[in-house]
């Protein structure tokens, strides 16, 4: 079965552009305080993992990512949860007047 997805899943290892670090995706659609907005992925270095407290979270967008290196799991749980996220950025480019994917 071929699936359709917006986001990629928790679990998944990827590359960003002109960085040369292999992150581990633990979180979607979270809100950066730094810079006020929204990004779609946390992450942490692997294959370390999160390794203490105080450690920040890599937060980045689709369109940072250069490489997957592996796709997380997928399930109809899996699947449901992606159209919530999908149908909710939806909704904010709708509010901000902004049709663009």
């Amino acid at each position: 079965m071929i699936f359709s997805k917006h986001y990629l899943p928790v679990g998944s290892v990827v590359g960003l552009h002109d960085d040369s670090r292999r992150l581990l995706i633990i979180g979607r659609q979270l809100f950066s305080e730094t810079n006020q907005v929204i990004r779609d992925y946390a992450a942490v270095n692997y294959p370390n993992g999160f390794t203490d407290a105080k450690e920040q979270f890599i937060l980045f967008n689709h369109q940072d990512i250069h490489v997957v290196y592996h796709y997380g799991y997928v399930d109809e749980k899996e699947m449901q949860l992606d159209a919530l996220l999908a149908e909710a950025e939806k909704r904010e480019d709708d509010d901000h007047g902004d049709n663009s994917i």
